[in-house]
């Protein structure tokens, strides 16, 4: 015989009651709440039994994962685990729809449930209630009561309570799938950030506002002592020039590359060459840098150090086939000019008053002393060890030689100012010659296309050093230019990629290779243009006395 329940007076009280738990309510208090919730409906509403089952698409499984039972009546959360929907037709059909499903008899249940109506009788289930849980259109479960002690008509008001309960459970297990996905997300992201070898560091408002143990590890520092430090305490001097050029190019329109090489300061005031893959993002509802920052000392090491292998390749391709050629070419000139000569004094003698002869000796005399400075220089490149060097003489056979192309000679004005006082340079004669040749020849360059060509050369000597100043009035190098053009990778940075480079180009590579030649004797290089917008070339060269 089937009871019909008596309606409750202070139904809204309840859910009131049930969704204040619920507010707020944290992820991991989520099953205990729903237990709470589900013992407390159950008990307001007489039955036996309130459950949750939730469903697993990726198996297309269904299992129970709350229950609660009154008094004397025996728990079946242990074998409704896993349920494989393919093999329960009506309980798919019905019991995962998106309606309510109310069964007052499970004896009346149609012939093609007879498994579905087994299982419920033993469980000893009389009637029972089902109201799925919707999300997004989508059956995430459901949520149901059962009768074993007798047999019940489920009213309007159980289904109305049900929906309320499933909507609250719905929102509770959703949100707190998303929260426990978020945190396996951030604790995965967390994870990976801390075991790349690359550093990662969001600034926002001129402070470090996230960065990775693998940042402050490569600066010297602990995470606490960066974290809401000023960003702008890594760089060095180059390297916030670096940036503040960033910021003026980015501020005039021009489009500045993500991904750009910088120079930062470590704890202990060393260099660290960095490179830096920077984004602007959105980070909690303000603009914010985002930067991949890498370790690129090791690549500098290996990029000078093959530099240095090709300026010296070149510089010995050089000087062998100088040698070998300066040997022939001078003596077989000799010859020429040997045979010349006597032609025009025996000519002179038979016409004393003939003005031809003396022309023609006169400029076999200097093409002999051409060849001789050529000779000269050949023969000290070859040396191989260290020697006593003359810089004023070694600047003099330079543009003797430089001299040979009559542009040089016939269109630009070379002036000495050269004090005979200064010590000798004991060093390899090949790396001075060419590295001072190549800053001659820049400048040449330079003038090519100015009205005024005039190229000074002045030696003096301080206490431990001989200034050499080459200066020239062609075109000034940019302020750019002017404070990076000595320093390491100025070359490869400026022409990396052009595949066709002009005499100038060629010409400013010239001046790193000058930078490393003479780098193991501590020369220092510095560049200025003065009030006459003259470039002048500062090579302070240490000497011990």
């Amino acid at each position: 015989m089937m009871v019909e329940r008596k309606e409750p007076e202070d139904l809204q009280q309840l859910i009131l009651h049930i969704s204040t738990d619920f507010i707020n309510l944290s992820p991991r208090k989520v099953d205990v709440t729903i237990d709470h919730a589900l013992e407390t409906i159950g008990k307001y509403t007489d039955s036996d039994r309130a459950y949750v089952f939730q469903l697993n698409r990726t198996d297309s499984t269904i299992s129970n994962s709350h229950e609660w039972c009154a008094d004397a009546i025996e728990p079946q959360i242990m074998n409704l685990q896993k349920i494989r929907l393919s093999e329960h037709p009506w309980f798919k059909e019905y019991l995962l729809g998106q309606e309510p499903v109310l069964i007052n008899d499970v004896q009346n249940l149609p012939k093609w449930a007879s498994l579905e109506k087994t299982e419920l009788l033993a469980q000893e289930i009389q009637s029972l209630i089902v109201v799925p849980m919707i999300y997004s259109n989508s059956q995430i479960g459901f949520v149901g009561f059962d009768s074993v002690r007798r047999k019940r008509v489920w009213t309007d008001k159980d289904v109305e309570l049900l929906k309320v309960i499933a909507d609250i459970f719905t929102n509770a297990l959703v949100h707190r799938s998303v929260v426990t996905k978020l945190h396996e997300s951030e604790e995965q992201h967390r994870l990976l950030i801390e075991n790349l070898n690359d550093g990662i560091v969001i600034s926002q408002n001129d402070k470090f506002i996230f960065l990775n143990k693998q940042f402050a590890g490569m600066l010297g520092y602990t995470y606490d002592e960066l974290i809401m430090a000023d960003y702008r305490s890594v760089y060095t001097d180059e390297g916030l020039e670096i940036l503040l050029e960033r910021s003026r190019r980015r501020q005039s329109g021009e489009v500045v590359p993500s991904r750009y090489e910088t120079i930062f300061k470590k704890k202990d005031g060393s260099r660290l060459d960095v490179e830096a893959n920077v984004r602007i993002i959105n980070y909690h509802n303000a603009p914010a840098t985002f930067a991949i920052v890498s370790d690129i000392t090791e690549r500098k090491k290996a990029e000078m150090y093959q530099r240095k292998l090709e300026v010296e390749l070149l510089k010995r391709q050089k000087v062998s086939s100088m040698g070998i050629f300066a040997g022939g070419m001078v003596h077989n000139i000799r010859n020429t000019l040997t045979v010349i000569m006597g032609r025009a004094q025996l000519l002179k003698q038979k016409m004393p008053d003939l003005k031809e002869p003396d022309i023609i000796i006169n400029n076999a005399n200097k093409i002999v002393q051409m060849a001789d400075n050529f000779i000269k220089k050949a023969k000290r490149e070859q040396i191989e060890k260290a020697t006593d060097i003359d810089l004023n003489d070694l600047l003099k056979t330079d543009i003797a030689y430089m001299e040979s192309n009559q542009y040089v000679k016939n269109s630009a004005d070379i002036q000495f100012d050269l004090d005979h006082s200064i010590p000798t340079i004991r060093a390899h004669y090949i790396d001075f010659t060419h590295a001072i040749s190549a800053i001659l020849e820049f400048s040449i360059a330079a003038m090519e296309k100015s009205s005024h060509r005039e190229l000074r050369i002045h030696t003096e000597s301080t206490e431990n050093a001989i200034i050499l100043t080459i200066s020239h009035t062609g075109k000034p190098l940019s302020d750019e230019d002017k404070d990076s053009v000595f320093t390491p990778f100025y070359s490869l940075k400026k022409f990396a990629g052009k595949r066709n480079l002009g005499v100038e180009q060629l010409a400013t590579m010239q001046l790193f290779n000058a930078y490393s030649l003479l780098e193991r004797y501590k020369v220092r290089f510095k560049v200025e243009t003065d009030a006459d917008k003259c470039t002048i070339f500062y090579l302070t060269i240490p000497v011990s006395r």
